[in-house]
């Protein structure tokens, strides 16, 4: 059985069908889906998907850095996620980060939701899914300050893309690390070896669909039940069993998540 740790069923590319594709998920083998809100609304939209299973499908609330310049103001904005969090089928506070690759305009905005929104996390005892593009240094200063200052915070930083460094300096705060997949792009040595050298203990394995269709669907929507192409390239790349992928990924994610 395999986790789908961040998908966007809540997107509206998924608006007329979202409920034949966690089938088709559930039909192979993919045991439960994370969907990731980006905003307040899409927020919404994950708890209320959740809602409608008894099991199998979570939801995770934030705003997404990009947004950050459509929220009202950071305090009315987090009091409103702290109120959809309290749902039980919030499993973490995410996605949240930095992002200076779509907005290098609103770097301060980011910082200061970002932090509020690593605090909530803490403060409901949450993990939280790290969104970090073009901004690692930033995100990496903001976490290890955050995590002096209060209890332990945990998390993941999805759809990673930077280099084998990072990816260790990441692991060394505790974190976790999830692949999409651009793993099985046939352009992305780089990436493929830091999935190689880094310890499966520390990986779970994400679809972020509709995005990123792995190599055999490229040019399609994405959707969870391709995460077994991830795994299946996570198996290869370590020379390992998909079996073996599957059992500690799955694990992992269970782990964090309290699933």
């Amino acid at each position: 059985m395999l986790i789908d740790t961040h998908a966007h069923l809540n997107f509206k590319a998924f608006n007329k069908d979202y409920n034949q594709v966690i089938q088709n998920a559930f039909d192979n083998n993919v045991k439960d889906i994370i969907n990731i809100g980006s905003d307040i609304k899409t927020s919404k939209k994950a708890v209320s998907i959740a809602e409608e299973y008894d099991e199998g499908i979570y939801a995770s609330v934030s705003v997404h850095p990009i947004h950050v310049d459509e929220i009202e103001d950071v305090k009315t904005t987090v009091d409103q996620l702290k109120e959809l969090a309290q749902n039980p089928k919030i499993v973490s506070i995410g996605e949240t980060g930095l992002d200076y690759f779509h907005n290098k305009n609103t770097k301060k905005d980011q910082k200061e939701l970002f932090i509020a929104l690593l605090n909530l996390a803490s403060e409901l005892n949450l993990p939280v899914i790290i969104h970090s593009r073009d901004a690692h240094k930033n995100t990496l200063e903001i976490l290890k300050k955050e995590s002096n200052k209060q209890k332990a915070i945990s998390g993941v930083v999805h759809c990673f893309s930077g280099s084998l460094e990072q990816a260790q300096e990441i692991l060394d705060l505790g974190f976790l690390i999830s692949f999409t997949g651009n793993i099985t792009y046939s352009n992305n040595e780089n990436l493929q070896e830091v999935v190689k050298n880094i310890p499966l203990d520390k990986i779970m394995t994400e679809t972020d669909c509709p995005f990123l269709a792995p190599q055999k669907y490229r040019g399609k929507r994405n959707e969870p039940s391709y995460i077994i192409e991830i795994a299946k390239k996570i198996a290869e790349i370590k020379e390992i069993s998909f079996k073996e992928v599957s059992k500690i990924t799955s694990n992992n994610a269970k782990k964090l998540f309290k699933i």
